[in-house]
This record gives C-alpha cells, structure tokens and sequence, in this order.
C-alpha cells in the first residue's frame, strides 16, 4: 500500500511539474510583449554580414553608423551577446578610424572585390548616440563594464564636437562639420534620441545629456510647419527661430518619421505626439498614409509609407487613443522589406514593449 502511495504522489508530481513546464512554454509563446526570434533571425539572414556589418539594402548595401547602432540596440534588446560583439567589432574596426577624434565615420561603402572602405569621414551624431546607447544597455544586461568606457569615450567625443549653445540650450548637431551655416545651424529633429537621454544621463550623470534632452523637446514643440504642424526632416535654427531654410527638402518624411518614435518611445502620453496622431487619423487605415508630406505646399509625396513607417504610425495612434497595443499586434518582418523599414518595425517593437509593457 505505500508503495502504491509513492508510485501515485510521484506521478502526481511529475503531472504537475509536466503543467507547469507547459504552462511556462505557453506563457512564452503567447506573452503579448515578447519580441519575436524568428524576427531577429531574419534581420539577421538579411541584413548583417558574417563580419558584423549591417547592410542598407535598399541604398547599394552600403552600411551607415546608424545602421551599426540599430543593428546593436536590437542585438541587445535579443539578448544576442554573440552579434552584438561581432557588431560593435566591426564598427570599432572600421568606422572609429578618424586621425583627430574617436567619432564614427556615417558612411561606408562596399568594393566590387569584397572589400570595402570609408566614403565620408564625417560623422552622423545619431550614430554614436544609438552605439553609445546600445553599449550601456549592453552593460547593464551582461555586468561588463567595458562597454560603457567605451560609451563614455565616445560620448564625450560628441559632446565635444557635435554640441552647440543656442539660447534654448544645446543643440546636437547633425555632424562635426558642415552644420554651423551663416543664418543658422542646420539640425535633424530626429537625431534627438529622447530615451538614449534618460539612460545615458542615469549613467554618466552630470554629463549634460538630461539638458540635451529638454532642449530637443522644446525644438520638437517650437519646429512644426505645415497643415498638420509636423517635424520636419531638417530644419535651421536661428537664435530660438526654426525655418525651413535648411539646404534639404521641407519634407515630413524618412528621417522625421523616428522623431514620434523616439517621444512614445520615452514617453507614450506625451502632448507631443498630437500632431502625429491627428495627421495620421485623417486616413482611413495606416496603409494609406504617405511617406513624405512637403511642409511648405501640404502636397503628398508620391510614395506610400513603408511598412515600418506604418508600425510607428499604429504605435503613436495608440498610445494616443489609450488602446491595448502590444508586441503582437505589430505584423512579422517580412522576406522582402527592406533595411529601413525593417529596423523600425524591430524597434518600434522593442519601444513598444518597454514603454507600454514595461519589460526593460
């Protein structure tokens, strides 16, 4: 009889500990907040190299400073130590080459024989934000310290560089050279990465990235043209005024779409994003909205926006309209997106899952 007993208690338990197992692997699989393997592995296939370097395929495969730190923020963000390595490798290796300073070179272009070199030294300062970022989070995740000296090396390059006084602030300029013009600075609104501020700020406290932040919200708030007072993709700043002068087209379009990414990002309830969601509704479903509005004639580009841009056009609508939106209602990474669109859905999935459900 007591053996009887054990044999029944022990196939009770291994009932329960088999429930429990299931029950794990389901929560897993159906968390609504969980980022999606299979989209990592197919950024992967696509778009990085066995060297590490994360290829812009829609743009002659070249690869940009940028794509380094999505590539690396998405790594991270995965849990992919591996490729995140072999990433900022890559990056280190060949675009922190200038003589003078430890900024990254933005562009780098790809040789007919497999090589490949710098095309423009000059730097992209929303490339070393998203890398110097990329490297904290990296930090925090694994306990390694390495990564944010290299952080605070490279952050402290452009702070020196690439900051400039205004009567608002500082203003990040878009690069070390070429952006001081006689009317004005020529800035990117969309180079302002608010969350990167917050955790940098947190980590090398007293560094001048919280007032970075504060002053690029305010230019977020006064920089608004057109019908629907959006962001542009440049502007010229000009003791506290912002015009359209900026020597590129006064489009709403590919650089800007990351400005409402980057608010709901680091705050979903933020004032900021009316006029994003109120554009956006004038639509009947996201599929139709335009890439590029001209902000001078209110005349749409001719191209529809791409997938990516439609995820951060549902992401902003929602966080506005205070509905449920979680990692799963953004759609898989399809076979043929391309680079760009396929970076902002990953990480409008990452913001998503930080800002609204909380899983840092």
């Amino acid at each position: 009889m007591k053996a009887a007993k054990k044999n029944l208690l022990a196939i009770l338990a291994a009932a329960g500990l088999v429930a429990g197992g299931l029950c794990f692997w389901l929560g897993a699989i159906y968390d609504p907040w969980r980022l999606p393997r299979e989209d990592w592995r197919e950024y992967q296939r696509r778009f990085i190299s066995p060297e590490g370097r994360v290829i812009d395929t829609g743009n002659g495969n070249v690869t940009h400073s940028e794509g380094q730190g999505y590539g690396m923020l998405l790594a991270e963000a995965y849990g992919d130590r591996e490729t995140f390595d072999l990433l900022w490798k890559w990056t280190s290796q060949n675009l922190q080459t200038r003589p003078d300073d430890k900024l990254l070179s933005w562009l780098w272009k790809p040789a007919e024989d497999g090589g490949g070199a710098v095309a423009d030294p000059n730097n992209a300062s929303d490339g070393e934000l998203l890398v110097a970022w990329a490297l904290v989070r990296a930090s925090k995740r694994w306990t390694d310290y390495s990564y944010a000296q290299s952080a605070a090396a490279l952050l402290a390059e452009l702070r020196r560089l690439a900051l400039a006084d205004s009567p608002q602030g500082p203003e990040l300029l878009p690069g070390s050279d070429g952006f001081i013009k006689d009317n004005g600075n020529v800035l990117n609104p969309s180079y302002y990465v608010f969350p990167a501020f917050d955790m940098i700020e947190k980590s090398f406290p007293g560094a001048g990235w919280s007032r970075l932040g504060t002053s690029g919200l305010a230019l977020i708030a006064s920089a608004r043209f057109g019908k629907w007072s959006l962001s542009p993709d440049w502007v010229l700043a000009d003791s506290g005024a912002f015009s359209l002068g900026a020597p590129f087209p006064p489009d709403f379009g590919y650089n800007a779409i990351r400005v409402p990414l980057h608010i709901a990002w680091h705050d979903p309830h933020s004032p900021l994003l009316i006029p994003f969601a109120n554009f956006w509704k004038t639509f009947p479903a996201v599929a139709g909205i335009p890439a590029t509005v001209n902000l001078e004639s209110n005349a749409f580009g001719p191209n529809p926006a791409l997938p990516g841009m439609q995820t951060v056009a549902s992401f902003v609508l929602a966080c506005r309209s205070n509905s449920r939106f979680t990692v799963r209602d953004i759609p898989p990474l399809m076979p043929d997106e391309p680079y760009f669109s396929a970076s902002l859905k990953l990480l409008t999935k990452v913001a998503v899952r930080e800002s609204l459900g909380g899983k840092r």
